[in-house]
């Protein structure tokens, strides 16, 4: 079943919330989740299936295994989600980087000044 078009689903603008930002909150809230849920199956209940079954899901929802080892082994507790946002916002942070453009109007004209083969056709 589809909203109607005038739904608020679709009328991002009135939240202020751009799909950008609530791609990252859902991406955030799926880490925090399996990041707490691996603690548990990993520390607490020594689960190796279970973790298993965890990593399995990381991968499946293709997610930085980086940022989920970060929050695993940043000492924290499981439980406190608000630190656990806090040094996932701080991995952000670290690793969100902007790349320089490798491009700019003196390289959109790269042919300019160079010389086009001459033929090498013999006189023949």
């Amino acid at each position: 079943m589809t909203a109607p078009s005038n739904s608020v689903l679709h009328q991002g603008w009135r939240s202020g919330v751009t799909s950008a930002a609530f791609s990252a909150r859902k991406q955030q809230a799926l880490v925090l989740l399996l990041s707490q849920q691996l603690m548990e199956a990993q520390f607490v209940r020594a689960d190796q299936t279970g973790s298993d079954r965890l990593w399995q899901e990381v991968a499946l929802l293709d997610l930085n295994v980086d940022r989920i080892l970060n929050l695993l082994y940043a000492g924290l507790d499981g439980s406190d989600r608000a630190a656990l946002m806090e040094a996932d916002n701080a991995w952000i942070s670290r690793h969100t980087t902007t790349t320089p453009r490798r491009w700019g109007l003196s390289r959109l004209h790269l042919n300019r000044g160079s010389r086009r083969p001459t033929s090498a056709l013999s006189p023949a």
